[in-house]
């Protein structure tokens, strides 16, 4: 994928068309188009072909030249959110009319940068495509992205290269999402996770001796059925000297049958996906390293697959979290939560400025939300305004969720200080108790990810399969702590 600005005078080239957006109105053409292709598009509106509803394109042609409207329906002005979405359906019309390069220009309205970048993101990220694992790659049609301002000579290549860092951070998530179980285990997470290693930013791997000599019970348990090695994965980017730690976990279940608790075959095959929360964290680690930005983060991957077998750990066993917490096993199927506990514990007693962790956590989560924003529960009210500004700037959505001291309660067991399933009700809000007993008094943030970490169909920038939800999102939030 190839990323650059040009100014408005910029043609296209003729493998090219240009890109307009377009509402309910036509209102002023660029007087970068050639007058054939301005007259091309005015015919359009009058003759109401195009209207400008979202999702609408329309590919006009003025030899040499070419132009997709793309519409952005009813809005008042240009927002990146909108411009986001519009980017993302005019690369899937350029690839589907066999488009190699698409020259977008942007509404001239406020500040250009931010547009231009959210409309390269759009682009970009709509652009993506898996196909690591076919026997014959198809070359893709599109790949080559040229964003310019309607009117002016603004200086949009910053804005450009960041968002090519963002494509290739999210790129590299959804690539590590969609890879399937036999091939992407907690070892070759590790051994991904070992290519960033470089400059300010060290990686370590804790095996599974270095787990137990962490003292991650819970950790251990979910991983001693497996034949598959588990692995921590440690990263720490030094950014600046003085400034605060900010410390980022994500659950790294690269595959979930639910163990002894095992899950229906219906639709088990996703449960690939149940890593994407440290595919997030991964993927915003390489566009760190990228960006340089001035702070320090510590960021946890405690990484294996969920499986059956004659060790797996049971309904009923008692074990001991790295905190010194025991939690009572009421379902094995509710593993994710015992990998982010230890991890939790451990990356708070570096005595971080805040947590966030991001984690494929609960159906119930799925059911509360759906695919439309993840669940946000926060420890701390300004770090949940903090993130909730950031998922806003990011476009990736996010819903407030309750902690209520209820919730705690519905965690207690008989036998031990916690258990790790509180039934049937509230299962988001349970879980999300379970984890703060484990955050000591650090703030702390929990991003319930499962209804947005992959999705069934093409929409909007999200294509087929892992979405990457997470990276834009964490890279807003350590970028305003910077």
């Amino acid at each position: 994928m190839r990323f650059q600005a040009s100014p408005a005078s910029a043609s296209s080239s003729r493998d090219g068309a240009f890109v307009l957006f377009r509402g309910g109105k036509p209102g002023t053409l660029p007087k970068s188009l050639d007058t054939g292709l301005r007259r091309a598009a005015d015919a359009a509106f009058r003759s109401k072909e195009f209207s400008g509803k979202k999702g609408e394109s329309l590919l006009l042609h003025a030899r040499p030249a070419r132009l997709l409207l793309v519409g952005l329906g009813d809005r008042k002005a240009s927002d990146p959110d909108t411009l986001r979405a519009a980017g993302g359906h005019a690369a899937r019309a350029l690839e589907a009319r066999g488009i190699a390069h698409g020259t977008f220009l942007v509404p001239d309205e406020g500040d250009p940068a931010p547009l231009a970048r959210a409309i390269a993101e759009g682009a970009g990220l709509a652009a993506y495509r898996f196909d690591a694992c076919k026997s014959r790659s198809e070359k893709a049609r599109f790949g080559h992205i040229t964003v310019a301002p309607e009117a002016g000579s603004s200086r949009l290549a910053p804005a450009i290269d960041e968002a090519r860092a963002i494509v290739e951070a999210v790129s590299f998530a959804r690539d590590l999402g969609n890879l399937p179980p036999n091939t992407k285990n907690a070892v070759y997470l590790a051994a991904a996770a070992k290519k960033l290693a470089g400059g300010r930013l060290s990686v370590r791997i804790h095996d599974r001796r270095g787990i137990l000599k962490l003292r991650m019970g819970a950790f251990a348990a979910v991983a001693q059925a497996s034949a598959n090695e588990p692995r921590l994965i440690e990263l720490r980017y030094s950014g600046a000297p003085r400034a605060p730690l900010v410390a980022i976990i994500g659950k790294g279940v690269t595959f979930d049958t639910g163990g002894i608790s095992i899950k229906p075959a219906e639709k088990m095959e996703e449960m690939k996906f149940d890593m994407c929360g440290g595919a997030a964290v991964l993927g915003v680690m390489r566009l760190i390293k990228d960006r340089k930005p001035k702070l320090n983060v510590l960021a946890l991957v405690p990484a294996t697959d969920n499986m059956p077998g004659g060790d797996a750990y049971r309904p009923g066993d008692i074990v001991k979290a790295r905190n010194g917490k025991t939690i009572e096993i009421i379902s094995t199927d509710a593993e994710g939560r015992m990998l982010l506990c230890d991890a939790l514990s451990y990356a708070a007693e570096s005595r971080p400025a805040c947590m966030v962790d991001l984690a494929t956590l609960t159906g119930a989560c799925v059911v509360a939300l759906g695919d439309a924003a993840a669940g946000l529960f926060a420890s701390d009210d300004a770090l949940r305004a903090e993130v909730e500004v950031a998922a806003k700037r990011s476009g990736e959505r996010v819903w407030p969720m309750p902690l209520f001291p209820r919730y705690t309660e519905m965690m207690k067991s008989p036998y031990a200080d916690l258990k790790n399933a509180g039934g049937r009700y509230g299962g988001a809000c349970t879980a999300a108790a379970f984890l703060k007993e484990f955050t000591g008094e650090i703030p702390w943030a929990h991003l319930d990810i499962a209804g947005t970490a992959w999705t069934d169909k093409d929409q909007d920038w999200n294509r087929v399969g892992a979405t990457g939800y997470g990276v834009r999102l964490l890279w807003e939030f350590l970028k305003e702590r910077a």
